[in-house]
């Protein structure tokens, strides 16, 4: 009894758990250095979604009508993710913003530099 009581109560904890961002779907795996950046794969929905949160940062403190011409991302496995991004937009302008997900999925921008 004290058996199924246990693994009843691990199967109710298990299904009320928020999945964490998983690290093998975003890196691309040459190169990762353990605590460091590697380059991601842009074309999952979490790089996507915070690519979003970067690009509207950039129009909201920098008002203008440049479009993003060239994105580049990388990311770091901490207690979540940060997505690294370089965003250069039509007219030269750079940036450099960082998006941290954590591991309820929440996002918020941590770093952020006109850079160009």
């Amino acid at each position: 009894m004290k058996f199924q009581t246990g693994l009843l109560a691990f199967a109710m904890l298990a299904a009320c758990a928020t999945p964490a961002p998983q690290a093998e779907q975003v890196i691309e795996r040459e190169g990762v250095i353990t605590g460091g950046y590697a380059k991601a794969d842009e074309s999952t929905v979490g790089a996507k979604e915070a690519q979003a949160l970067a690009v509207s940062e950039i129009y909201k403190r920098n008002p203008t009508r440049a479009l993003v011409e060239k994105v580049e991302v990388e990311v770091q496995v901490v207690a979540g993710l940060n997505y690294a991004f370089d965003i250069t937009m039509t007219g030269g302008s750079r940036f450099k913003v960082v998006v941290y997900r954590d591991l309820q999925n929440q996002m918020k921008v941590t770093d952020y530099e006109k850079v160009g």
